[in-house]
């Protein structure tokens, strides 16, 4: 589930985040917030209310988006549950506002009739994901969940169980100007164990060492 903490907390232990608006979001890989999430879907949202919270304060209630739902990658099992997706109203609480048209999202099941999406949760306008990005959603990023995908800081942890990957392009958080890592790249558990960047070729399935390039 993707991680909400205070900004005065975040600073204060050094982390390196990125804050919108008082909304702090964990840096990610589009595969680690795939795999993060409970449900993810390319859709088109067709309408929205605001439901405002139980005390009735501007501002403080949530958008209810109507979808239509065109495609599942994750959370099939829990398709009948979905009639809406939710998000918060402010974007300090980590709301993020859609308009009509297609997009890929993801969230987590908080609500009964629906999912939550904020602005931590990979969510971005259909049209702007690559051809090999789209691809990952369907075939790769599911096979690659049990691999931890981790910044440069963190290369001696994952270098001694070798049971992920490091990314050395990668900027901001998503979805900001970041390298072909994050667009084309997909960290994949190998036969023996270990874990490796993996990118699917135009012409025939190969495996790629980062280290190589």
């Amino acid at each position: 589930m993707a991680m909400i903490v205070g900004l005065l907390f975040l600073l204060s232990v050094g982390l390196s985040k990125q804050a919108v608006d008082g909304c702090t979001c964990e840096p990610g890989h589009p595969q680690k917030l795939y795999c993060n999430s409970d449900i993810v879907m390319h859709a088109e949202i067709t309408g929205e209310k605001i439901i405002p919270n139980d005390e009735n304060i501007p501002g403080m209630g949530t958008i209810q988006y109507e979808l239509k739902v065109i495609k599942v990658f994750k959370g099939f099992d829990r398709m009948n549950d979905i009639k809406y997706v939710n998000t918060y109203e402010m974007s300090s609480l980590c709301g993020t506002r859609l308009h009509h048209g297609q997009y890929l999202l993801s969230g987590e099941f908080i609500r009964p009739d629906g999912f939550v999406i904020t602005l931590c949760n990979f969510v971005e306008h259909w049209d702007k994901l690559s051809s090999m990005l789209k691809y990952n959603l369907q075939y790769i990023y599911k096979m690659g969940c049990n691999c931890k995908i981790s910044n440069p800081s963190d290369r001696p942890i994952h270098s001694r169980t070798n049971d992920g990957c490091i990314l050395t392009d990668w900027k901001h958080l998503w979805p900001p100007e970041d390298g072909e890592q994050a667009h084309e790249y997909a960290c994949i558990k190998h036969k023996n164990g270990s874990c490796n960047w993996y990118k699917e070729m135009s012409n025939h399935k190969d495996t790629i060492d980062m280290s190589d390039i």
